[in-house]
């Protein structure tokens, strides 16, 4: 299948995750293209490229999460496109339902993504109310009659992005060129699902957790909670977001 999709890692500085990530989507039980993109060139990438024999892509622009998601979808012309996250772990079927989806009558789909599992360091956890919230809000659009309705799409994406970017593939045809907005930092990826799902897009959920997710505290900076509000003004009265966001982050 590697005339129809590519898996494109992304690869940040030096991290340990990486190694395991690649042996994921390398013992996918369909292969794809795969290979290794980067803004943070160094000897650590390089190696590892080498150890899988995989090609390594540079993107020479200053480094941003919107331009390295946009150089990795814009750099390849498979029909399906994944950017794997390196901290993420891919389970081997993944590729199979993806394109299995993909041939059942779903090419005017925009975006395929997974329902996902999470892993604390050795830890696999199936099973959290954070998971099922998820699920909650994605199970309509496994159905076809709601894959391209607004108000479903919306709900995925309204309060908060509840599919994780990682295990999302993209039919490029159907998304364009720059599909993630570079005057968004931290939120690039929510924007830019929340710009298509306004349109008349299809949205796919593959119910199956076939992504691990790992878990790493991210501590909220200041940019970043002012950007969640910039997304939730577009959705909810100001009063509102202003008081949820300060409920939200009141310790």
């Amino acid at each position: 299948m590697k005339d129809i999709h590519t898996f494109v890692i992304l690869a940040y500085k030096e991290n340990d995750n990486l190694e395991d990530c690649i042996k994921s989507i390398m013992k996918q039980s369909v292969k794809s293209n795969v290979i290794i993109a980067t803004s943070t060139e160094n000897n650590y990438i390089k190696d590892v490229a080498s150890k899988y024999g995989l090609g390594l892509m540079v993107n020479h622009e200053p480094s941003s999460k919107a331009r390295d998601y946009n150089f990795a979808i814009d750099t390849f012309n498979t029909e399906l496109i994944t950017i794997a996250h390196q901290d993420d772990f891919y389970d081997r079927n993944y590729t199979k339902e993806v394109i299995k989806e993909y041939k059942n009558n779903n090419k005017d789909a925009s975006i395929f993504f997974t329902d996902i599992y999470e892993l604390d360091n050795d830890r696999i956890i199936r099973k959290s109310k954070d998971l099922f919230r998820r699920r909650f809000k994605l199970w309509p659009l496994k159905f076809k009659r709601f894959q391209s309705s607004k108000y479903f799409k919306l709900r995925t994406l309204k309060k908060e992005k509840y599919f994780c970017t990682s295990s999302v593939t993209f039919v490029k045809r159907n998304i364009g060129n720059n599909f993630f907005p570079e005057n968004f930092s931290s939120y690039t990826d929510w924007m830019g699902f929340l710009n298509l799902a306004n349109s008349d897009s299809k949205f796919v959920f593959i119910d199956k957790q076939l992504v691990g997710y790992r878990l790493i505290p991210k501590k909220k900076t200041k940019k970043m909670i002012n950007e969640e509000k910039e997304i939730l003004y577009n959705s909810y009265k100001k009063e509102y977001v202003d008081k949820y966001i300060k409920r939200k982050y009141r310790d």
